[in-house]
């Protein structure tokens, strides 16, 4: 008897097991069985074929980033810039005023705005158009949009016109995957932040126009707010609970406390915003544990090479900057800045501002963001991988095409219409075909596409701080699988003196990146100022990686980010068993960066200087910062680290760490110092000298000295004191 389902109706389970062409799938199975031999001997013979040796990566052109400081630039401060966030707000608007206009966006026009400038027509002319026409990232620019319309819709900054055509604009938009009309978008509002800032977009212009008929599913304003509010609510939840998927994202952060507040300024549902002040809180809480003065030099769930290869280029420097006063202004455009800045309903706690400040001997924070994707998690949490209501959670975590999800996403693309958009049509025909087969799975596992290499699954994170230097890391993430836009680690000394290692998924600019991706994720263990990084490369790569992407794909090599022109003295000899070190001073903090392979300086293109290569599919690398008040003079530390002894014997390292002990690990078993076992998992939400809260868990209280803040968020409850 035939099972087959309309493969864009019900849930999945009981799905298609008959092909269009009429292929069952036991029919399908022994046809399989007869070409078995002959394809095991070319898939053999074509991995081979595709076998990757190390090679030195081919010449790059463009100019360096970041690019190098100059004696004119303006300070990076140390101590607060203003004293008050008062007198830092309206020094950051003034500051905005006074940049060239024409070269900036919408958003210092807002700023503009609250020093009673006019709005520029032509760059509230050019968002409409972009949203107008459905590109993506429209949904960035819907928030400028309702916080301009919020803010001056009353007044006479906007000429009638303008409000007419802002109008017009909230009542055309496309505001969900699932509604009429898909194929006309662009926009790829499936991830975490997307998903928050659409929503938004969509409750506030509901809010605005409760009675008007929105035209692209003719529904009305009050319909709009009821479809949105269950949807930020189930949000707010999910990351109140398990934190972010795009842990610690510098452009994602500012994007999502944008959208929040806007909740928070214009949500007239208390529930909503008052939701979204705590979720601001805990946004707050999360990136100033993990910054070194006003720099957010953390691992990052996503980035982006300008956000991790200096302060420089750390768009959120500009929001610590006008919070706590660490940093310095440089981003006009900046909507986590922009909507602090004109913000009226936001009361920063003193408590955050303090922590922001707060720069300790050491100071070590523990935190866990995300779930992993299987069956244990899904049932723990109540969730499903055949139910569309789910495909949020998921998605939000680019779990597309896992093979716990890949059924569900084929599931959901059909159901909604997706499949011109470039992320899910290499699954539109053979994906469909092994999904109603149930062999779609098993398919993925196999052939390995990229987009496997996305997932945002459970993180535990480490980050270790002194007035000196800062060292975090992604303990022990995902090792050997292919990685996306992750940064894994990173040590911090200064605005420019920047350490990392990859293993490149790219050779080129963008997503994934040269710098801002991972091709093979190594283990990474850390434990206060020492961390251990090993790589084991795939010879062969997987079935489907690279195709159709020019310049990505399986390199045999590592590399380290190491800008010596930003060091004031640089040290290179080998080490004590064998290796090499790279040691580096800035100012009174010290840094030695360890290669068991040999390592070269690259020395032409855009990262002539600050690029060390070394070849080879399995590496290992050590990364151990020191300071003068703890380790005397460079010479001291030099001689020390010198002194130490490296022991490694294929994927297993031995350190005898000066200071600390020693380290013993390797690809598999346990991270051990001096016979004692370092935990790797299971962190909590948060561990440090600020918080300590339990994964799951959605109380926080948060306090330093005289100050607290106490946020419940089942209960909507916020308390400041002190």
């Amino acid at each position: 008897m035939s099972t087959d389902k309309n493969p864009a109706g019900g849930n999945l389970q009981g799905a298609v097991f008959k092909s269009e062409s009429g292929i069952t799938r036991r029919s399908f199975l022994i046809g399989c069985g007869g070409l078995a031999a002959a394809g095991v001997a070319g898939g053999i013979i074509a991995r081979e074929i595709r076998a990757v040796s190390p090679e030195w990566p081919a010449f790059r052109e463009g100019d360096p980033v970041p690019s190098r400081p100059s004696p004119g630039d303006p300070p990076f401060y140390r101590t607060p810039l203003k004293p008050s966030l008062e007198e830092r707000r309206q020094a950051y608007l003034e500051w905005v005023a006074e940049e060239p206009a024409e070269v900036d966006g919408l958003r210092a026009d807002l700023c503009r705005m609250e020093l009673g400038s006019s709005l520029t027509q032509a760059k509230l002319q050019q968002e409409l158009d972009k949203v107008n026409s459905r590109e993506d990232t429209s949904d960035f620019s819907m928030q400028t949009l309702i916080r301009i319309y919020y803010k001056h819709a009353d007044g006479d900054l906007l000429t009638a016109a303008q409000k007419k055509s802002i109008r017009q604009t909230f009542l055309d938009f496309k505001y969900w995957l699932d509604e009429p009309n898909p194929t006309d978008s662009k926009m790829e509002l499936w991830t975490e932040n997307h998903q928050i800032l659409v929503h938004t977009a969509e409750y506030l212009a509901g809010q605005l126009f409760p009675d008007e008929t929105f035209t692209n599913n003719d529904q009305s304003g009050r319909w709009r707010m009821e479809h949105a509010r269950a949807k930020i609510l189930r949000w707010m939840n999910w990351r109140a609970r398990t934190g972010f998927a795009e842990w610690d994202s510098v452009p994602y952060y500012a994007h999502m406390m944008g959208a929040l507040l806007n909740l928070v300024d214009f949500a007239e549902d208390e529930e909503i915003s008052q939701k979204a002040v705590i979720m601001v809180d805990i946004m707050l809480l999360d990136m100033a544990a993990d910054s070194f003065y006003g720099h957010y030099g953390t691992s990052h769930g996503r980035a982006s090479v300008r956000h991790i290869k200096s302060a420089a280029g750390d768009n959120l420097v500009t929001t610590q900057a006008l919070l706590w006063g660490l940093g310095r202004f440089q981003s006009t455009d900046n909507i986590a800045s922009v909507s602090f800045a004109t913000s009226e309903r936001y009361n920063l706690p003193p408590v955050l501002e303090k922590i922001g400040q707060d720069l300790p001997e050491e100071m070590t924070n523990y935190e866990r963001h995300s779930i992993n994707v299987n069956e244990a998690e899904a049932e723990k949490y109540n969730l499903s991988f055949d139910n569309v209501e789910d495909v949020p959670i998921w998605w939000a975590m680019h779990a597309f095409t896992h093979p716990k999800v890949v059924d569900l996403t084929v599931h959901t693309a059909n159901k909604w219409d997706l499949w011109h958009y470039p992320d899910f049509a290499p699954l539109a025909d053979l994906g469909q075909t092994l999904s109603r087969l149930g062999l779609l799975g098993l398919g993925v596992e196999w052939l390995g596409p990229d987009s496997n290499g996305m997932v945002k699954s459970q993180v535990n994170k480490v980050t270790y701080r002194s007035p000196d230097y800062m060292l975090s890391c992604a303990q022990d993430y995902r090792k050997g699988e292919k990685g996306y836009q992750h940064h894994i680690w990173q040590a911090t000394l200064d605005p420019y003196a920047v350490v990392f290692v990859t293993n490149p998924g790219s050779l080129r600019a963008g997503r994934p990146g040269y710098w801002a991706s991972q091709g093979r994720f190594p283990r990474t263990v850390q434990h206060r100022n020492v961390l251990i990084s090993i790589y084991n490369i795939d010879r062969i790569p997987n079935l489907l990686e690279g195709i159709g992407a020019e310049d990505t794909g399986l390199f045999a090599f590592t590399h380290a980010y190491f800008p010596r022109w930003a060091f004031d003295e640089i040290k290179e000899f080998p080490a004590t068993g064998e290796g090499s070190w790279i040691l580096g001073r800035r100012n009174k903090g010290y840094l030695a960066l360890y290669s068991h392979l040999p390592y070269e300086w690259q020395t032409e293109g855009p990262d002539a200087d600050q690029e060390v290569i070394v070849l080879g599919r399995q590496n290992v690398w050590i990364c151990h910062l020191g300071r003068e008040s703890v380790d005397g003079s460079f010479e001291e530390f030099s001689n020390s680290i010198a002194r130490a002894l490296v022991e490694v014997d294929g994927l297993k390292v031995n350190y005898e760490s000066p200071g600390n002990g020693l380290y013993q690990v390797g690809w598999e078993g346990p991270f051990i110092l001096d016979g004692k076992e370092i935990p790797l998992r299971n962190y909590p939400r948060f561990n440090n000298p600020y918080c300590q809260t339990d994964f799951g868990q959605t109380v926080f209280t948060i306090s330093l000295g005289e100050h607290e803040l106490e946020l419940d968020f089942e209960k909507n409850r916020r308390v400041i004191k002190g």
